[in-house]
C-alpha cells in the first residue's frame, strides 16, 4: 500500500461528512454542489489504490495474496483499516440519506404536478362555516 492513499481517503471522508451533513439538514443545493468533488475524490482514490497494487505486483510477482487471512498489525493494510471502516460507514449513511432525499423530492414533485381537487362551491351557512351544498332554489331572484 502507498502513503498517498491516506490523504485520498481522508479527502473522500471529509467530502462524505460534508455531504451527509447537508443531506441531514435538507440543504439539497449544498449536497449537489459537492457531487463533482466527491466523484473526483473517489476517482483519485481509485487511481491511488490501483497504482499501489501495481507497485506491489512489480515488487513481488511471485507472492500470492493471502485473501483468507485476517488483517494483522504487521499487515500492510492495517493503517488503512480505521479509515476504510469510517469511509464505509459514511458511504452507507450517504446512500441512506440520498435515498431519503430522492424520495422526498419525488413526493414534492408529485404534489406540485398533481391536478388540484375540484373546489367545493363557496356555500356559507348562518354560523359562518361551510354549509352543505343542496339543490334547493334560491330564496329570491333579482331581475334588475
Amino acid at each position: 500500500m502507498s502513503a498517498s492513499i491516506i490523504p485520498a481517503m481522508q479527502r473522500l471522508i471529509a467530502i462524505l461528512e460534508a455531504e451527509n451533513s447537508a443531506l441531514e439538514e435538507a440543504r439539497i443545493p449544498d449536497a449537489l454542489a459537492l457531487l463533482q468533488e466527491k466523484q473526483d475524490a473517489a476517482r483519485k482514490l481509485g487511481q491511488e489504490v490501483s497504482a499501489a497494487n501495481d507497485r506491489r505486483e512489480n515488487l513481488c510477482p511471485c507472492c500470492p495474496e493471502d485473501d483468507g487471512t485476517v488483517a494483522r498489525e504487521d499487515s500492510p493494510a492495517f493503517p488503512y483499516r480505521d479509515l476504510l471502516a469510517q469511509m464505509t460507514e459514511l458511504g452507507n449513511r450517504n446512500g441512506e440519506l440520498l435515498q431519503r432525499a430522492i424520495t422526498a423530492q419525488k413526493r414534492v414533485i408529485e404534489l406540485l404536478a398533481s391536478t388540484p381537487m375540484t373546489a367545493q362551491p363557496q356555500n356559507y351557512g348562518n354560523q359562518g362555516g361551510y354549509a352543505p351544498v343542496t339543490d334547493r332554489p334560491a330564496l329570491f331572484v333579482s331581475k334588475v
